[in-house]
């Protein structure tokens, strides 16, 4: 691995003035994780993979049953440099989509969580995530038996 890196961030308070006129809440999160892994140049063994993270926060659903308010939104791509030398072919994809987002996971989950806390919330703590089972998922949507 070499470089890691945020590639993009978009980070949106939907009601800042009630944020900070109340104590922080904790809000109801929602996130939608992605893997993609592009090569840098063609014919070299350089590659770079990106964690897409799409956090939404909401608040507590209202007492009328109304949905509730979404406090946050936060779309992230939290990126690293892998080079990939005397690679099979059978560990090539797994290499790039599994253990390549598990070594730069912990940083975006950081850089979440750093977010979210400077916004004014209640920081958004990840659990570690199982990227073998997306990359099992993905494959078998792709390839259906």
């Amino acid at each position: 691995m070499g470089a890691q890196y945020v590639r993009s961030v978009t980070f949106r308070v939907v009601d800042s003035v009630m944020l900070h006129t109340r104590p922080p809440i904790r809000p109801n999160t929602s996130l939608i994780l992605d893997v993609n892994a592009r090569q840098i140049t063609e014919n070299q063994p350089d590659f770079e993979v990106d964690l897409g993270m799409k956090c939404h926060g909401v608040a507590d659903t209202p007492a009328d049953g109304s949905q509730p308010p979404t406090l946050f939104e936060a779309d992230i791509i939290y990126s690293g440099l892998f080079s990939l030398r005397n690679v099979t072919a059978e560990t090539f994809e797994p290499l790039l989509l599994v253990e390549a987002p598990r070594m730069i996971f912990p940083a975006a989950r950081n850089y979440l969580a750093d977010l979210t806390r400077e916004a004014g919330f209640l920081p958004v703590i990840l659990q570690q995530f199982d990227f073998d089972a997306l990359w099992h998922s993905r494959r078998q949507k792709k390839n259906p038996e």
